[in-house]
């Protein structure tokens, strides 16, 4: 006897449906579901176990059509309407989507899928702040969910609040500690919020050592001491070590302050060392500093020296923070370099050919200004070492922005690949910091900076390099304008 087409699926046959499911068969899910949805055509769950295998199996542009004919047969069916959603979701229909879910939330306000793919097409919409009200209100409903956690932490990740951000994710990975999108999520906010030069920044000791015989001849039990940029910590609590009366620091980053924190308070200097979560700029004298400092102290020069802001940072400190007679430690810094060669130098910034395919192509798409990431390389100077520009922070209050001209005698005859750059800090009247090209380091935190010539070019002993040098306040640049004999430029210079 035939089943008429609009009669019912038995109990039996629905228990059918729902133990494929659960047993995650969805391809024979699919295969009965198609079949009772040709004989109960006007039946919702048939339809609706149709569109589910689909979405299990990936095959969502197959899944649309009978979520739809699910929903159309059973409109009170809150989680077919969220399901459509998320079948929209997935196809970039975001504004279906979230009329879908909103129609979920009708029914059934409580429904943590609908809350959640409802918060899923307005962060696509571009709606982030009411995408974060449905994730938290999902998480009300259902607060160990790894994912709820872990999409929360993407949107307000996407919306600059990292530290709220982190705290979702770690809150998915104590649920579930393998969810890989919270484990990523987390890398990419340390990396943002603690860029990875500060661990090479703790452990190259040379840069310590200076800092420390800097520190340790100024010091005194009668000295209040401000510095910029906390990091770990190690500065702070070098001059707490050698009896400084006062030590405040300032750390702009809240994790790395929090951080901070808790080493100076495991090392034992919580009571001597006081960490301020603010800008250098925002520290207020009276409140975050109890009195104006006796020694400023910092390390927040980039590779390129003058990087992040340094200039304005320390006219700000010196202008309102430091006593007039107060020391800066470094007390100047000067951006240095040279004319360079090198093959291993080379083969880590040009392209080159290989077995007779031109490659060379590729370096019109690469910039000239390039840094270093290694510092073990051997590089070979054509030049004397150069001062383009010098600073010193301990006489003065400005540092206005230069160009200059520098005519720089080639002492080694070479193939000529470009300017090498690095710094050089004059920590006190004694000791001298400089990541020198000619020293190899297997730990460094300043890198070298390297432009690179368009072309290679052939120097001789004799001649005279003429570079422009220019510093904007924030940042340098240097390009080689031209050889000259080494007399014709010293006509230049009489002329």
């Amino acid at each position: 006897m035939s089943t008429p087409a609009d009669s019912h699926p038995s109990g039996d046959q629905i228990d059918a449906l729902v133990a494929l499911f659960q047993q995650g068969s969805y391809d024979q899910l699919v295969v009965l579901a198609g079949e009772m949805t040709a004989r109960f055509p006007r039946h919702g769950v048939a339809w609706k176990a149709l569109g589910v295998a689909y979405m299990q199996l990936g095959r969502i542009s197959e899944a649309l059509h009978p979520m739809r004919q699910a929903v159309a047969l059973s409109p009170d069916d809150a989680e077919g309407h969220s399901n459509l959603g998320d079948i929209l979701n997935t196809m970039g229909q975001a504004h279906e989507a979230e009329a879908s879910c909103r129609r979920a939330l009708e029914i059934d306000p409580d429904n943590v899928q609908a809350l959640n793919n409802l918060a899923n097409a307005l962060q696509a919409i571009g709606r982030h702040d009411e995408a974060a009200g449905h994730y938290r209100q999902a998480l009300q409903l259902r607060p160990n969910d790894a994912d709820l956690h872990c999409n929360l932490g993407y949107v307000l990740c996407g919306q600059g609040y990292y530290d709220d951000a982190l705290v979702h994710f770690r809150a998915a990975l104590d649920i579930s500690p393998r969810l890989i999108n919270a484990l990523q999520g987390v890398h990419d906010i340390l990396t943002r919020l603690v860029p990875q030069w500060h661990v090479p920044m703790m452990n190259e000791q040379k840069r310590n050592a200076a800092y420390h015989a800097a520190l340790q001849s100024a010091v005194t039990p009668e000295t209040d001491v401000f510095e910029i940029g906390t990091g770990s910590g190690l500065l702070a609590m070098m001059c707490a070590s050698m009896g400084a009366r006062s030590v405040t620091t300032c750390e702009t980053v809240p994790i790395i302050a929090e951080t901070a924190r808790r080493i100076i308070a495991g090392n034992g200097y919580a009571s001597a060392i006081r960490v301020v979560g603010k800008r250098s700029d925002r520290v207020a004298l009276g409140e975050d500093l109890p009195q104006k400092a006796d020694i400023l102290v910092s390390e927040i020069f980039s590779s390129e020296l003058i990087g992040e802001h340094v200039l304005p940072c320390i006219e700000d400190a010196k202008s309102r923070l430091l006593k007039p007679s107060g020391r800066v430690i470094p007390r100047a810094g000067s951006i240095m370099l040279a004319l360079f060669s090198g093959d291993d130098l080379r083969r880590n910034l040009i392209a080159e050919d290989f077995l007779g395919f031109r490659l060379g192509g590729f370096n019109a798409i690469v910039s000239e200004k390039c840094t270093i990431s290694r510092s073990d390389l051997a590089v070979e100077l054509l030049t004397d070492d150069v001062e383009a520009f010098r600073f010193d922070f301990e006489r003065e209050s400005f540092f206005p922005a230069q160009t200059r001209k520098l005519r720089v005698p080639v002492r080694t005859a070479g193939i000529c690949h470009g300017i090498i750059q690095w710094l050089r800090l004059e920590m006190d009247g004694e000791t001298v910091f400089e990541n020198h090209p000619g020293e190899r380091s297997k730990v460094s935190n300043w890198q070298r900076v390297a432009y690179v010539l368009p072309e290679a070019k052939r120097l001789e002993c004799g001649q005279v390099a003429i570079l422009s040098a220019a510093h904007d306040r924030n940042l340098p640049w240097f390009r080689l304008e031209g050889v000259v004999p080494a007399s014709a430029a010293q006509s230049a210079e009489a002329g």
